[in-house]
């Protein structure tokens, strides 16, 4: 037998450099399917952008559009931040007095718009929109990277494609993809958020004994983060409570009482005064004097922001917060996310992996509390995300109007969780978690895309405006509902006479007459979203008259019949998703399911009120004497 020295040196380094290109292609291949990720979800985030067609359906986008083309670039930096006199200030505009938005969506995009010369009402919305898809596709990559961090206890290789499933899930998250599609501040919420957490996860994991201006620049990268987050929107602060965890977490068991008390206190000034100044810097105009040296709000954003947090607490009702009468706190917004937002097997699964992180987090703390020289990063990412999953669903779930946009930024935390569950399941048993993570995978998908039926297709009220054109003739009257967009919108609105419908007036005496005064010698009526009808339409004992009012309508006994009926929604393979039942703020910009009503026969008075009497007493059948 020859000795292996007698071999040819080919034959001995072939098979090693195989090997070697074989783990290279294997290393480069997660970030391969990554890429692919961020294109699809970055393409799922901008398909159909303009789906209104410039005509401004989103109330939000509206007043952003608004506020943002009333302002303007002051003639200095020292005018930037003059906050008493700049131009570039909302809150020295007439429309901007109440604006209870973050400044930092508002300037950046008012910013990006200038420099590409469409800063004008018309145009704003879209390069808002184009900024939204383009934020939430970082959020993707923020994703994966809290994935890593997460998911490190299962290994180097399965971290990577775990982190990638995690970048998946949230690349076909519904809810991130349609508000990818609006001008509006969610996007940049949770993009900022996602990047204060991960900064967070890694001032956890930097020893205390690490160098000192690497520490520092890293603290002050992770307050001016939060900061960001907090001028994205004002509920971003939220993000602060898991830094502080990591802040104290940092120091562990091992280290002395005096040790622990200098770096929380030293981190903490450190996020503080990075902070601060970040604010500053990009919201200047949150604070009531220019100077850096007084701290104090702006008494009108603190105004608008009490005013918010009234209606959101339920204390004063109007036309978009009747909803929150029908809908039970809590359940209702976890059902919504879970169902809506994310899909049922997604959600479902991210519930799954928040629960075993807890049980896994409640092991890890008390090896941690047991231990003089273990690192608190495990227990601590854990507890961070738990923590901040918890506290955001509670605050906003408990409130009265808790829609679902609310609950967007535990979002990415969910995907993590989901494919934290999966990965955990792979180890158990491969062939199950390889099926799972296929299943919900392929599930989520089919779900993003039969969504993107919505983008693909005309909008319902364009639809509807474009039948009104062609088939009501010119000169009609046109009846739209109070609190709702008019139709038909764009050109040909000048063909027709308008009048609008005080559906959300209190029903009281007078009810019944201005409902008469508004149909009587219309030819149409339209409603262009069930705004009114599914929520005062379901609330008899507030709206007697109303609730009959839409029943007799829907029952064409009201002189009017069902002309024509637009709806969109999510649509794969002809299978077709009714989401009319969810959360109002899901269905309503994008894809409102529209009636248009045509009269048949002369509204009398005495036939009016007569049908819509028949029913018992109510406010305005009793006759005047």
């Amino acid at each position: 037998m020859p000795e292996l020295a007698s071999f040819p040196r080919r034959h001995i380094t072939r098979p090693t450099a195989w090997l070697a290109t074989a783990r290279a292609r294997s290393a480069s291949l997660p970030t391969l399917v990554l890429v692919v990720i961020l294109a699809a979800g970055a393409t799922l985030r901008s398909t159909g952008s303009d789906w209104d067609r410039g005509a401004h359906l989103h109330p939000d986008e509206r007043y952003l559009s608004i506020v943002a083309d009333n302002v303007d670039w002051p003639s200095s930096v020292g005018g930037y931040f003059d906050v008493e006199r700049s131009p570039l200030s909302p809150y020295n505009t007439e429309a901007g007095r109440v604006y209870v938005y973050g400044q930092l969506p508002l300037l950046a995009t008012k910013a990006l718009a200038t420099l590409t010369g469409r800063d004008s009402y018309d145009e704003l919305y879209l390069v808002g929109r184009h900024v939204s898809a383009f934020l939430d596709t970082v959020s993707i990559g923020l994703v994966f990277l809290l994935g890593m961090t997460f998911m490190g206890r299962f290994g180097r290789r399965a971290a990577t494609w775990g982190s990638v499933l995690a970048a998946a899930f949230y690349a076909v998250s519904v809810l991130a993809i349609q508000h990818a599609h609006f001008f509006t501040v969610e996007s940049w919420l949770v993009a900022t958020t996602l990047l204060a957490f991960y900064l967070g996860l890694v001032v956890v994991r930097r020893p205390l004994d690490a160098d000192f201006a690497g520490s520092l620049g890293l603290l002050a990268a992770t307050g001016s983060a939060v900061a960001l987050a907090a001028a994205s929107k004002a509920s971003g602060l939220l993000v602060l409570l898991p830094v502080i965890l990591a802040l104290v977490m940092r120091a562990g068991p091992g280290v002395s009482t005096s040790a622990r008390l200098a770096s929380i206190a030293g981190s903490f000034l450190a996020v503080a005064a990075a902070g601060y100044v970040t604010f500053r810097l990009v919201s200047p105009y949150a604070f009531e004097h220019s100077s850096w040296l007084d701290p104090e709000p702006s008494a009108q954003y603190r105004a608008a922001l009490e005013e918010q947090a009234r209606l959101l607490g339920g204390e004063g009702l109007y036309p978009p917060t009747y909803q929150w009468l029908l809908s039970d706190r809590f359940v209702d917004p976890l059902w919504n996310l879970v169902v809506w937002g994310m899909g049922l097997p997604l959600g479902l699964a991210g519930l799954a992996g928040v629960l075993w992180l807890a049980v896994l987090a409640a092991r890890d703390v008390r090896v941690w509390a047991g231990s003089t020289s273990r690192s608190a990063a495990l227990p601590a990412a854990s507890i961070m995300l738990i923590f901040y999953v918890a506290v955001t669903f509670a605050y906003f779930g408990s409130l009265f109007a808790h829609s679902i946009r609310y609950l967007f930024p535990i979002v990415p935390f969910l995907s993590v969780t989901a494919a934290f569950a999966v990965v955990g399941l792979h180890r158990r048993n491969r062939n199950i978690g390889f099926g799972v993570a296929v299943g919900l995978g392929a599930a989520a998908l089919a779900y993003a895309v039969a969504f993107e039926h919505v983008y693909r297709h005309p909008h319902t009220r364009t639809a509807a405006s474009e039948w009104i054109a062609t088939n009501a003739p010119p000169g009609s009257t046109i009846v739209n509902e109070h609190w709702d967009d008019g139709l038909p919108i764009g050109e040909s609105r000048d063909m027709y006479t308008f009048r609008e419908l005080p559906v959300f007036d209190v029903d009281d005496a007078s009810k019944l007459r201005k409902l008469y005064a508004g149909l009587a010698g219309a030819d149409y009526y339209v409603v262009s979203s069930p705004r009114a009808s599914a929520t005062i339409g379901r609330l008899p004992d507030r709206f007697p008259l109303m609730s009959r009012f839409y029943r007799l309508l829907a029952e064409e006994r009201l002189g009017f019949r069902r002309a024509a009926e637009f709806t969109s929604y999510p649509e794969l393979f002809g299978v077709t998703l009714v989401d009319s039942g969810a959360d109002e703020a899901f269905w309503v910009y994008d894809h409102p399911p529209v009636v248009v009503y045509e009269r048949t026969e002369p509204l009398s008075w005495p036939g009016f009120r007569r049908t819509l009497c028949s029913y018992g007493p109510a406010p305005g059948c009793v006759r005047n004497r």
